[in-house]
């Protein structure tokens, strides 16, 4: 997602390297991020991707195409407020939030970020919101109604 040219400054002078972030998932409900550096662009790609992959993580999805209910989560100066939205509105949201949501498999989805939208603080927050979202079960007894009725489940089909 980005790839960006930093510089360390030592004894020797400026000493220049390039970042890369990364974002890995395989489209039904696993993702994960990784950052690297190197002198090299290619190299820092592969480092990011390596930590991607190790970072992977599973999130829940309402009916494998959104998120359970609407989110507001604040990670630093990053507020973010994702709403799930019915089938076929598809993806409105920041560039980055997009692909993440590529990634995971979230279809219907409207976002805004407020506050700070630097790329790192958007994705963890991205990431750090998804992973705490609320569970059916939980939605249910907070609105005082049975699961079923959460899920829009009725005689065991879909």
């Amino acid at each position: 997602l980005v790839i960006k040219r930093v510089v360390n400054m030592n004894g020797k002078g400026k000493q220049p390297s390039m970042y890369a972030l990364v974002v890995v998932g395989n489209g039904e409900g696993l993702a994960g991020y990784g950052e690297g550096k190197d002198e090299e662009a290619s190299r820092a790609v592969r480092k990011a991707t390596n930590r991607a992959i190790k970072n992977l993580r599973y999130f829940d999805r309402y009916d494998n195409r959104t998120v359970f209910m609407d989110i507001v989560h604040k990670f630093h100066a990053t507020t973010l407020e994702l709403r799930s939205r019915p089938p076929g509105f598809g993806c409105r949201a920041n560039h980055y939030i997009h692909e993440i949501c590529r990634c995971i498999g979230i279809q219907d989805l409207s976002g805004k970020v407020r506050g700070s939208t630097t790329p790192m603080n958007v994705i963890k927050a991205t990431f750090e919101a998804l992973s705490h979202q609320k569970l059916p079960e939980d939605i249910a007894k907070m609105r005082g109604k049975k699961l079923a009725d959460v899920q829009h489940v009725y005689f065991g089909g879909q």
